[in-house]
């Protein structure tokens, strides 16, 4: 995806999610490679681990604590990128409509290997959900949300890949 942003139109909120995963990429990189060629661990006494470097603690520490928060950050950033492209393919922009296209893809993928996408995506719908449930909201506007999350689930069907690897068969159409 980062070579369609190389040269896509420029999405300033496409950069967030990959200055994210960089500070962690780079943290683990420093603890696991960078500290211990710097300074090697001391010999530890025989049947014992050798201390770690205090630094490496601290960004082990940092990382640990840092991360699923981080990740959730992430998938909600690419939930709000997908939106904004959305809009851009709806008001027809340049080059909105393929681009809106290829992230989608890239979200399903996401969708289907990230438990964070998934609770992002299901964070939305409650949100969504409960504005359409508003006594004032009217009828039409709940109509059109039950239209787009049945499209949603519909897609989402369609292109589970694993129905068709793991030898099921192909879902059966309904008239």
């Amino acid at each position: 995806m980062s070579i369609v942003w190389l040269f896509a139109p420029q999405y300033p909120l496409a950069v967030l999610p990959y200055c994210i995963y960089s500070v962690f990429h780079t943290l683990v990189y420093t603890r696991q490679n960078l500290i211990p060629t710097v300074q090697p661990p001391q010999p530890a006494a025989a049947g014992e681990k050798p201390p770690a470097h205090p630094v490496a603690e601290i960004i082990g520490n940092f990382v640990k604590r840092y991360y699923e928060a981080s990740m959730s950050v992430v998938s909600s950033l690419e939930l709000l990128l997908w939106l904004r492209l959305m809009l851009s393919a709806l008001s027809f922009s340049r080059s909105a409509l393929i681009l809106f296209g290829l992230y989608t893809a890239f979200l399903r993928t996401r969708f289907a290997q990230s438990a964070h996408v998934q609770n992002s995506f299901a964070q939305l719908e409650a949100h969504v959900d409960s504005l359409a449930a508003n006594q004032h909201a009217p009828p039409a506007v709940r109509q059109v949300w039950e239209g787009i999350k049945g499209g949603v689930r519909q897609f989402h069907n369609v292109t589970d890949v694993s129905q068709y690897t793991s030898g099921a068969a192909a879902p059966k159409k309904t008239s």
